[in-house]
């Protein structure tokens, strides 16, 4: 049997488009509760005003 199925497998086009324009990795790191709600903190204000990170960290 060498034919192959036509159907299944990915779809040109399929699945949710870009929103930030460029794709984000995922990434994975141990952080405590505390840690965490920081991290998440810092994400959101990242993601929404990276100058304003980059002013924080003095990293121009």
């Amino acid at each position: 049997m060498t034919d192959k199925a036509k159907w299944g497998g990915k779809r040109e086009g399929a699945g949710r488009p870009l929103t930030a324009g460029e794709v984000r990795k995922q990434r994975q790191l141990r952080a405590t509760e505390k840690e965490w709600e920081i991290i998440k903190e810092f994400a959101k204000i990242l993601k929404k005003d990276p100058k304003r990170v980059e002013r924080m960290m003095n990293i121009e």
